[in-house]
């Protein structure tokens, strides 16, 4: 069974960085480089700055699988933010261990009746342009790539992503 569970405090925010922390080093080193990992992990999902996303308003899901002998376990966490015309997915992170178990497909549509309960029109999110299994599990879930988009995170290190987008009807 899984579960979504809200993170609102400073210690959700520790553990959301702490399920960043070995996501980011088991899925996008080979994609990005291990210096890059480290400088994102730093800047963009370290505790304090995941902590000051929820205080400005950015919603965090932590995601927790409880298995048929009811012990619990932590598999990934998610984050998106209600824009004026769509939902922004800014996160969804799966450990190794939890991947290709239906639970991408279980957040989706949570975040699905999220964005049509603000009757927005769509959900977009960003992807890495080489990362293949990411991009290939939206594609199954019915997002299509609308643009391409490089941006600039400092450190000398850009963000070379797919835009993509699942249109609401």
């Amino acid at each position: 069974m899984i579960h979504l569970i809200s993170a609102t405090s400073k210690e959700d925010a520790l553990l959301l960085n702490q399920l960043a922390t070995k996501i980011w080093q088991e899925h996008y080193i080979p994609i990005i480089g291990a210096d890059q990992v480290s400088y994102m992990l730093t800047h963009l999902q370290s505790a304090d700055k995941m902590f000051q996303d929820i205080q400005s308003g950015m919603t965090y899901y932590l995601i927790q699988v409880i298995k048929a002998d009811g012990t619990k376990e932590w598999a990934g966490y998610a984050g998106f933010e209600i824009k004026s015309d769509h939902l922004f997915l800014s996160k969804l992170y799966v450990l190794a261990d939890f991947r290709q178990h239906g639970i991408g497909s279980f957040v989706f549509q949570h975040i699905l009746k999220e964005a049509k309960s603000s009757n927005l029109p769509a959900i977009q999110l960003t992807v890495n342009k080489y990362n293949d299994k990411s991009i290939a599990a939206y594609q199954k879930m019915g997002f299509t790539t609308i643009k391409e988009q490089v941006a600039d995170i400092g450190g000398g290190y850009v963000m070379d992503d797919y835009v993509m987008e699942y249109r609401i009807s």
